[in-house]
Order: structure tokens, then sequence, then C-alpha cells
């Protein structure tokens, strides 16, 4: 089914529920969940109310509906191999197209950092999953087998949260160039991994591999 636009032409239904994501996204990452209005995220989507309901139920099924949405589209970003012929070459270009995607995707970046801070048990799980993937990917990348060391699991969690409040910082200032930020990002990572290994040695991943990362 279509509808009329003001144009005259018809916009999908798909193109409706889009449009809601989007302004949702939008207005989760400007105010707390409670500050938002159903109403208001309608008006700013350009759609009939009523549309809302027919696509998510209610505003917390909006919400899921973006933090899943931010969670995929970042999901496919991080899946994708990043160039280069050495360990740290792919890390600098991975960790520099990962802050280049959250930059031009803020809305949806600041949404999913928002729901994270929630108490929902669902929205939590999808922040949770989405971040710990990402930190297994370069544990994968680096050899490290799983069950992973409780003391790097913890280092790695640790890790990820720094990358998320630099990358915030970087969206509400834009004073310090990328990749200015690719290096305090990966020194904060080897560091991390140097002193993980200074505490427990047996957590899986050796100096020398960590120290080809700043290579």
């Amino acid at each position: 089914m279509t509808g009329p636009h003001l144009d005259g032409t018809r916009t999908p239904r798909i193109d409706r529920r889009a449009r809601l994501i989007t302004a949702a996204s939008q207005l989760f990452s400007e105010r707390a969940y409670d500050e938002v209005t159903t109403t208001e995220i309608a008006s700013r989507a350009g759609v009939a109310y009523g549309l809302i309901a027919h696509h998510f139920t209610n505003k917390r099924g909006l919400y899921l509906a973006t933090i899943r949405a931010a969670g995929e589209a970042l999901q496919t970003l991080q899946e994708t191999p990043p160039d280069g012929e050495t360990p740290a070459e792919r890390l600098r270009n991975a960790i520099s197209r990962h802050i280049a995607y959250m930059d031009r995707h803020a809305a949806g970046f600041l949404t999913l950092l928002r729901g994270g801070i929630g108490s929902d048990p669902e929205v939590r799980a999808i922040i949770e999953d989405l971040r710990w993937q990402g930190a297994l990917r370069i544990l994968d990348a680096l050899g490290v087998d799983q069950p992973v060391h409780p003391v790097l699991r913890a280092s790695m969690r640790g890790w990820v949260g720094y990358l998320d409040e630099l990358i915030v910082d970087h969206i509400h200032h834009h004073d310090i160039p990328r990749e200015d930020l690719v290096r305090l990002t990966i020194s904060a990572l080897t560091a991390t991994l140097r002193t993980a290994w200074s505490i427990t040695p047996d957590i899986g991943i050796a100096p020398a591999t960590v120290d080809l990362l700043g290579a």
C-alpha cells in the first residue's frame, strides 16, 4: 500500500517506516527516552501519528527498532574486511573507518549509547552483544581462542568503552584530527593488552603480537 505525499507522488510504506526510525534516532540522541513524545517523532518524520502504532505498536517498539537499525548498520561495517597488508595497517584502517562512520551517522550512534544507559533488558542485551562482537573481531584477528580469559574480557570491554567516549567527544567538538584519534585508540588498546598480559600471562596473547599492532 502507498500513500499520497505533499507533491502528489506516492510514498512507499517502507519509506514512512524508515522515516520514523530516522526521526526517532535523531530525537532519542538529543534527549532522554522519557522526554521524547511519539507526537513529535511523527511530526519530525512528516507522517501520520497512527503509523507508529501500525509499524511498531508503541514508543518502546519504535525505540527498539532504532537500536536494531543502528546495530545492524554497524555490524555490516564491522564485518567488512579493512584494507592493509599488516595487522597494524588493518587495525588503523578499521578504526579510522569506524570513527568516520560514527561521525556520519552520529544520531544512530548516540542513540545506541543512550540505549545502553537504560534499564530495559532487551535494549541492554542488544548494546552489550554489539559491543562485545566488535571486541571479539579484534581478538579473533590476533589469534585469541575462545572462551576469552576473564582478565582479557574485562580489559577489552573497558577499551571499547574508551573508544565510544572518544567518538562522542569527537562528535560534539570536532577539534582533533581523525588520525590523532586513531593513534589514541591504538595506544590505549596496546597499553590495555600489555597490562592484561602483565597481570595474567596466560590470557592467550603474547606481547610480541601486541607489538605488531603499533608497528
